[in-house]
């Protein structure tokens, strides 16, 4: 799934990237390997300059550099790649934020297990579990890097 986008590369939105893909570009190796691509000369350098970059990324098991690339509606293509180190959380509070609001339950999902946090339980033991995970993300998306947000 990761391989086969070009979403997180400048200059290229949906459009140019459902154009490289029904050219047959379905992904980095077969753009690297092309002799021409349907783009300008300028946004074929950008294309092998950042696919290579990416490419060392996913090499080394990098998963924050394709979070801070990858637009936030196409992180999901992280998960099968980063499986163990991504953690997916919903988080309840008894408010949005307000002097006294406090977070009620977490629910965690890392891909194979299930894990809730309840105020008054076991709250304070997610703490140590997130540790386990390179990334977070929130119930809407957004790529957290792990922060102590229990007080």
């Amino acid at each position: 799934m990761l391989e086969n986008t070009f979403s997180h590369i400048p200059g290229i939105g949906s459009g140019t990237e459902t154009k490289l893909w029904n050219a047959g570009f379905l992904n980095w190796d077969s753009v690297l390997n092309a002799e021409s691509l349907p783009v300008s000369a300028k946004l074929e350098k950008a294309l092998f300059k950042n696919i290579e970059v990416s490419k060392q990324h996913l090499e080394h098991g990098n998963p924050l550099y394709f979070s801070t690339v990858l637009p936030s509606n196409q992180t999901w293509r992280m998960f099968p790649v980063f499986r163990d180190k991504i953690a997916f959380l919903d988080i309840e509070t008894t408010g949005l934020g307000e002097l006294g609001d406090y977070i009620t339950t977490i629910v965690m999902y890392d891909g194979n297990s299930i894990f809730s946090y309840v105020q008054g339980q076991n709250l304070n033991d997610f703490r140590h579990d997130v540790q386990n995970y390179d990334l977070l993300v929130t119930y809407n998306g957004m790529i957290l890097f792990p922060i102590d947000i229990i007080h």
